[in-house]
């Protein structure tokens, strides 16, 4: 299943960070619908970096602790934070830039919006 923000939630409701939306402790029953277990993982030692999504992804966090801040330009209020952690369902839209401060190891699955090329032939003349 390819998931999008409305049906990665449904029928609970996400807190909305400037467009973050994170669920805690989503069902096992939502994870399996979603195919959490076959997206790819990713995993982190403590360190701290810059990110910019290029697609949207959904985040599942089986293990660990990070910091994310949103980029100063992003928002209106000063800083712009939050903390995910194990157990985590979260969805960060394209475009956003962070600054990722991972401080317990982390293990994640996640899933990023596929880019649907069209190819258009050339027109004949």
């Amino acid at each position: 299943m390819e998931p999008n923000c409305d049906s990665v939630f449904a029928p609970a409701i996400p807190t909305d960070i400037h467009g973050v939306k994170i669920l805690r402790k989503p069902s096992d029953a939502k994870l399996v619908e979603l195919g959490v277990a076959s997206w790819p993982v990713w995993e982190s030692i403590p360190r701290k970096f810059p990110w910019k999504f290029k697609k949207t992804e959904t985040m599942y966090f089986l293990e660990g602790k990070l910091k994310v801040t949103i980029d100063e330009q992003q928002k209106e209020e000063k800083e712009v934070a939050f903390e995910l952690t194990a157990g985590d369902l979260v969805v960060i839209p394209k475009g956003m830039t962070v600054v990722v401060d991972v401080t317990e190891a982390v293990k994640k699955h996640y899933y990023r919006d596929s880019e649907i090329v069209k190819y258009e032939s050339p027109s004949k003349a």
